[in-house]
């Protein structure tokens, strides 16, 4: 593991995850077996938009029941549950950290997901996997953690099937400015890579792939942060998945997204 991928696991990592999740739901009077995966839905997409975006991220693949997805990044898994339910497919996650990745097993077998469902421990830019193995592949705000977007889009692209669909959905630089930390990737600057689209669509070109859809996702975020705002809380939040620190690091992203430096962008890839 490089120094990097180190900073990138200790910002993220931290113990009993799942534990303290299915804790909070008891405490909430919220119990079953298995759960409903609604009522995780809070804290386990861990991205600009939550749900709504993972919707049209589920959308742009356009996979069906007896497809294979790769979810690149997967966190406690809850876009890999939600691809599932959605499409019918079999999804796989994996991701660097590890507690995130038992964190994900623990609450897919709580929600009854386990047959459809797996994940495993690595790296985005080592992927181990056969070359031609998925039919979609979706990463869902991991490339700020990664400096090296040409081998990232290059490993994307491998594993995708010929005619796949690659969906990334990342944090990416739109203007000039800095960018106060911690933030919801990183802690400091030091594992912090947030680049403007041209250079996912020139990495993706180096690999094979042609940009077939890009959309902005800002508006998106604003409207469901703000209908979080108005309804009342959910169980679970992200607080209970990052921490006491998690106000500071959303505070500095809502200020650099309101400054015009970064913006939520999702791309759709396809074989050129």
């Amino acid at each position: 593991m490089s120094a990097v991928e180190h900073t990138v696991t200790e910002h993220y990592g931290s113990e009993r995850i799942a534990d303290r999740i299915i804790s909070r739901l008891r405490e909430e009077g919220i119990e079953g077996s298995p759960l409903d995966p609604e009522v995780i839905a809070g804290a386990d997409e861990f991205h600009s938009g939550g749900r709504p975006a993972t919707e049209l991220v589920a959308d742009a693949l356009d996979i069906g029941v007896g497809g294979a997805i790769l979810d690149v990044g997967c966190g406690i898994g809850g876009a890999a549950r939600f691809l599932a339910r959605r499409t019918g497919a079999t999804v796989t996650g994996i991701d660097l950290t590890p507690q995130f990745v038992e964190a994900a097993r623990t609450l897919t077998e709580a929600v009854g997901l386990g047959g459809s469902v797996g994940f495993d421990v690595g790296s985005a830019t080592d992927l181990p996997y056969d070359d031609a193995t998925f039919d979609g592949v979706t990463m869902l705000h991991v490339g700020m953690n990664i400096a090296d977007k040409g081998a990232l889009l290059a490993e994307l692209a491998r594993v995708a099937r010929p005619t796949g669909t690659i969906v990334v959905y990342d944090i990416m630089r739109v203007g000039e400015g800095e960018i106060t930390y911690p933030v919801p990737w990183a802690s400091d600057s030091a594992a912090s890579f947030p680049a403007p689209p041209d250079d996912y669509e020139a990495a993706a070109a180096a690999a094979g792939l042609e940009l077939v859809d890009s959309a902005n996702r800002l508006e998106l975020t604003i409207e469901v942060f703000l209908s979080t705002l108005s309804g009342p809380p959910p169980p679970i939040d992200l607080s209970h998945l990052m921490g006491p620190e998690f106000p500071t690091m959303l505070a500095n992203f809502q200020e650099a997204m309101a400054g015009g430096v970064l913006a939520p962008i999702q791309m759709v890839f396809r074989r050129e």
